[in-house]
């Protein structure tokens, strides 16, 4: 049995009255410097949120994101983290003074880096955390149980950190805001200045697996 177009329209009243967070664009945290994931988020990272930026192929702009936010909270004079889950993280491509207020946590496995992310969000010092997957296999992140994704998004919330997660492919469930870069950058832009490649990128917001009332409520 379906309901009416009156009764979906009242439903969805009702839901945006219960449920306000969950109908407002997000209000940017903490910019990325990225022009197109800011604009995309209302400014920039969401504080106390997860954020899930598919990169769907190896060259799609992860390690770009992760240079501009560094500049980013460097100018803001933040701290960041960045939990490397595959020990993937080139900082040579990156100018030394941006390393400076970075903890850079190299992991070898994804368990590893959920074990450090659920520190480091929890830690109360960072303005962003970044969780990078990026070269995890997929196989294994798949197996990832829920109720971690659920612990990380309930030690997020619970502070104001602004928590980047790097996947190549859909992984986080109930994700307020996932984003997907599908445009990959190519060998010629090797030697463009990273202000200019951080242009290039763009980034498409797609829904994340939300709870029922958000769907309900979209």
């Amino acid at each position: 049995m379906s309901a009416s177009p009156q009764t979906v329209s009242e439903l969805r009243s009702l839901l945006s009255a219960r449920f306000p967070e969950r109908n407002r664009k997000p209000c940017g945290g903490v910019p990325a410097a990225v022009r197109s994931i800011d604009d995309a988020l209302g400014g920039g990272l969401p504080a106390g949120r997860l954020t899930e930026l598919v990169s769907l192929v190896p060259s799609g702009g992860g390690q770009t994101v992760v240079s501009r936010l560094l500049a980013a909270t460097q100018g803001a004079r933040q701290r960041m983290a960045l939990i490397d889950g595959a020990d993937g993280f080139a900082p040579e491509s990156v100018r030394a003074d941006l390393l400076r207020h970075l903890v850079w946590v190299r992991c070898h496995s994804p368990g590893q880096a959920f074990a450090v992310a659920d520190i480091l969000v929890r830690d109360g010092n960072y303005a962003a955390v970044v969780l990078d997957l990026r070269g995890c296999a997929e196989r294994v992140l798949r197996r990832t149980p829920a109720s971690l994704w659920h612990r990380l998004q309930r030690a997020a919330e619970a502070g104001s950190v602004a928590v980047l997660v790097q996947t190549t492919s859909p992984l986080v469930p109930a994700v307020p805001w996932r984003l997907v870069l599908d445009i990959p950058l190519s060998l010629d832009d090797v030697d463009r200045p990273l202000e200019a490649l951080a242009e290039r990128l763009e980034a498409r917001t797609e829904r994340g697996h939300a709870p029922a009332a958000e769907l309900l409520a979209g």
